[in-house]
């Protein structure tokens, strides 16, 4: 038994890649999908017992390529689910550590890993796990770490009743088949040679069940089927009891987000019976975004929908006001979140593509991050992306990588993630540990510019198209112009951002560089953009316009001027009081009325019911936001039903009608600003914003606010007015 010294607390211990063997069960010339391996260890009488100085614990520490489970004498370990966290899996795999102590006795246990092949489908790798079993011994302060055992050919391995249906491509993830009829066939585990793929530690707290809804609905169909409602899309697993089958006889289960769903955008499970009394299926390894499923084969006799996430659709931050309208776009929006942030990133969609897109995630981080705590998944999401980089900096536009189409909005997010999570955090560690790889994308950036203005890079291997805003509504011209001018205004954006996070590594030479890159860039975009005779940029849409206005391209205050009165005059007249943005628009445009007070315009193009809108989405059945504001429109493209296009609006809600705000001198709301900003018809406001300090609560009343300031913080309300004041920790009551 090898042994080791440990000075100093324990906090963890890394596994080295040295020692164990990444093992895995052969079928002739493959490798099983969904693979069960198993081995024994003995635990001698005693050795279980600790004293009030020292503590023992049997941890294993497992990384597979794929998903795995864990079970300790024929019980699953913890509540995780689909572990591990994505990663760039022909680069690195990671390694997640049990807990095992509470599981194991004196005598004989048996550890038994199951694996899911998963994202290995897409890189060409099997289902394979290396692992190692230690104890350790300590007083608190030192300790000593024993090997139990680790992965290598003594090992059995057996295939599971489990396999796949689908390619894991994008549109053809498919499902899971289990085949009751097969049983366990117990073999010596076959190695893997993995020497190109390095290990870390998962930095991703987990996924979890976090809710389990009964059908609101469950009816025959013409043809014989049944259809089973849940009354919202839910993203995860579905659960099913049959009663008596023939063997051999399959049941398949066709997962819907809306009635009208086709080809290729339902997911289909399949299970085939060994005739017993009553017959089972739960998803394991894979799941699905749904609010129906279509049952055909069998009569279903229990069936539940468990939904898979990182968050708490229940928990984090909340809001409420007296206008309904305004609420059920909070909350769709919310709830939308909790089906797309799961397993160390925020996707797309988690049916269709389940990619973590750079520019899905710069619309949306900061309402994410301002409704729950999310570190941990921005900690491994950017650890894909520092892997997915190119030695010249060029990066995909999703990541772990695949090519995809996108722009410099996508690539960006290396910058924004970073900065953001130390705003609403007050977390450096994403900044000074991929500070190099933003400085490496900003000089592809740098090399891809003519006269400071970013220019269309050619369709390489990892990424195709050079886009704007994408996904907007009919009516609203994103080409053109409009391509290059919002993409230097990100550049723009991301520069000032980077001034900053230089500053702070201490990089004051590239802090001088970004600041004088800005400044020319921001002249150049108006140079190249503007059109004095119509008071716009590029082409004119809410987005040309508010995002020159945020980063401070016109010149002079008669400018700016003449440019806002157009904006809101196009809002009101051309857009007709409706949202006129689409992906990269609308946290943008949300942004630009946060700080300019134009609380009423955004109120007045929420409270829309018509397309295109929030409303019509819910009037249409929506429970979760959808990846076009045309969805079902006749003559238009039918997409997504659950998707992360639009979800950027949710900064609105705590920023401007509850008028929280992060102040970036003392970030993670250590200091934050109340400023609530009046909205026409809105009698009261109450909301909820959780900190790392404690929660932050808002309870706006006629001409009263009640303030909850947390422990340890301070709240500057009524900034640059007469009536500003800093308050310290307590509860306060103020007049408006």
């Amino acid at each position: 038994m090898r042994s080791r010294f440990l000075l100093g607390l324990l906090l963890w211990v890394a596994v080295s890649a040295n020692g164990q063997q990444f093992i895995g069960c052969r079928q002739g010339d493959s490798w099983a999908e969904t693979p069960m391996l198993r081995t024994t260890f003995h635990i001698d009488h005693g050795e279980l017992r600790h004293s009030d100085l020292q503590t023992v614990v049997f941890q294993v520490s497992v990384v597979s390529l794929g998903y795995h489970e864990v079970y300790v004498n024929d019980t699953k370990v913890g509540d995780y689910v689909m572990q591990p966290a994505v990663s760039q899996l022909d680069k690195r795999a990671l390694w997640v550590k049990y807990d095992i102590t509470p599981y194991i006795h004196e005598g004989d246990n048996e550890l038994m890993l199951w694996l899911g092949q998963g994202w290995g489908r897409i890189y060409g790798t099997p289902a394979v796990v290396k692992a190692t079993v230690e104890k350790t011994v300590s007083d608190g302060e030192c300790g000593l770490i024993y090997e139990i055992l680790k992965t290598d050919s003594t090992w059995e391995a057996s295939p599971s009743p489990y396999s796949y249906t689908g390619s894991w491509q994008p549109m053809q993830f498919g499902g899971e088949r289990y085949d009751a009829r097969v049983k366990e066939r117990w073999r010596p585990a076959s190695i893997y040679d993995a020497k190109d793929i390095s290990s870390s530690r998962q930095e991703f707290a987990g996924n979890q069940i976090v809710d389990t809804l009964d059908p609101v609905g469950q009816s025959t169909l013409p043809d014989g089927s049944t259809l089973i409602d849940f009354g919202r899309v839910v993203t995860g697993w579905f659960y099913a009891v049959y009663g008596l089958m023939d063997s051999g006889q399959a049941v398949t289960m066709e997962y819907l987000d809306h009635l009208e769903a086709k080809p290729p955008f339902i997911e289909t499970d399949v299970f085939v019976s060994d005739r017993a009394p009553y017959n089972i299926f739960r998803n394991r390894f894979h799941m699905h975004a749904f609010r129906y499923v279509r049952v055909k084969g069998a009569g279903v006799g229990h069936a539940r929908a468990l939904q898979i996430s990182a968050v708490d659709p229940y928990g984090g931050a909340t809001f409420e006001c007296s206008d309904p309208r305004l609420n059920a776009i909070h909350d769709i929006v919310k709830y939308t979140f909790s089906c797309l942030t799961f397993s160390g990133y925020m996707v797309d969609c988690p049916h269709i593509e389940r990619m973590g897109y750079g520019g899905d995630g710069n619309s949306s981080t900061n309402t994410l991050q301002i409704l729950w705590d999310v570190r941990s998944t921005y900690a491994n999401w950017m650890q894909a992306w520092h892997d997915a980089m190119q030695p010249d900096g060029d990066l995909p536009y999703v990541a772990p990588t695949f090519r995809t189409g996108g722009g410099p909005y996508w690539q960006g997010f290396v910058v924004k993630a970073p900065w953001r999570t130390y705003l609403n955090y007050g977390d450096r560690l994403l900044i000074y540990r991929h500070y190099n790889d933003m400085k490496r994308w900003l000089g592809y950036i740098e090399r891809h510019s003519v006269d400071y203005i970013l220019q269309p890079w050619p369709d390489n291997e990892h990424h195709s198209w050079f886009l704007g805003d994408w996904a907007v509504p009919e009516g609203v011209d994103k080409g053109g112009e409009s391509v290059l001018h919002v993409s230097s205004c990100f550049i723009s954006d991301c520069l000032a951002d980077m001034v900053q996070m230089a500053r702070m590594t201490g990089h004051p030479d590239d802090a001088q560089h970004y600041a004088a890159w800005r400044r020319n860039l921001n002249v150049s975009i108006h140079r190249h953009f503007y059109h004095p005779e119509t008071h716009t940029y590029a082409n004119g849409t809410p987005l040309d316009q508010c995002y020159a206005l945020l980063i401070g391209v016109p010149p002079d205050s008669a400018t700016a001027a003449a440019v806002k009165a157009q904006l809101i005059k196009d809002c009101h007249g051309k857009y007709r009081d409706h949202i006129a943005a689409g992906l990269m628009g609308v946290p943008i445009f949300t942004e630009w009325c946060i700080s300019e007070r134009q609380t009423d315009l955004m109120a007045t193009i929420l409270r829309q019911e018509d397309y295109p809108g929030y409303l019509y989405m819910i009037n249409h059945g929506a429970t979760t936001t959808w990846e076009s504001w045309d969805c079902g429109r006749p003559g238009k493209e039918d997409r997504s039903r659950v998707h992360n296009c639009y979800n950027g609006i949710g900064v609105w809600f705590y920023q401007a009608v509850a008028g929280i705000r992060p102040d970036p001198e003392q970030p993670g709301y250590r200091h934050f600003f109340v400023d609530p900003q009046p909205v026409d018809g809105v009698s009261w406001v109450k909301a909820a914003k959780p900190t790392p300090y404690g929660t932050i609560g808002i309870e706006i009343t006629g001409s009263k606010l009640k303030l909850t300031v947390p422990e340890n913080t301070t709240a500057t309300v009524f900034p640059n007015t007469s009536h500003e004041r800093t308050l310290s920790a307590g509860e306060w009551t103020l007049s408006l």
